[in-house]
């Protein structure tokens, strides 16, 4: 299959890198989003740290819930400040996973909808995929005659 490179190849090209460009920009806003909801889900001072498990750091130094109302009975710590380490305690207990990320169902849906972006343009991209990788073997093949060419007429030069 012969492409014009100024016409049809570029054109494919082109709208290749715009779809790879488009699913690109959809994960990162998914991405965001889900920051922002696992944020306000943690209720994280900010979006860093509700990436990581830092929002937990708060609860380091309680082995239970007990010792956090204990603390609130010592005057340690108000009542506001011992009903957020509660929630966080909970919040803690329900949605962290076994390798310490926080997920629930609302994370699962959103990692999925980021996994099936652009499956609709899957077979356009593939597409393009594949006359990159035929016009990429010819190249070869022809730099490679090449090379058998010039050489031959260096041999028969002598």
């Amino acid at each position: 299959m012969n492409f014009n490179p100024s016409g049809e190849y570029l054109d494919k090209k082109r709208e290749a890198e715009a779809i790879r460009k488009d699913i690109a920009a959809a994960r990162e806003i998914i991405s965001e989003g889900k920051l922002r909801y696992k944020k306000k889900k943690l209720r994280a001072r900010n979006k860093k740290q509700a990436a990581g498990m830092s929002v937990f750091e708060d609860l380091k130094e309680y082995a239970d819930k007990t010792e956090i109302q204990n603390d609130y009975g010592w005057d340690y710590i108000t009542q506001t400040e011992m009903y957020r380490l509660m929630d966080l305690w909970d919040a803690r207990e329900q949605y962290i996973n076994e390798s310490g990320k926080f997920q629930d169902r609302v994370t699962d849906m959103l990692q999925q909808a980021m996994q099936r972006i652009g499956d609709d343009f899957q077979d356009t991209l593939e597409e393009f995929d594949s006359i990159e990788r035929r016009l990429q073997d010819d190249l070869e093949r022809i730099e490679r005659e090449n090379q058998k060419n010039a050489h031959q007429r260096y041999i028969n030069g002598l």
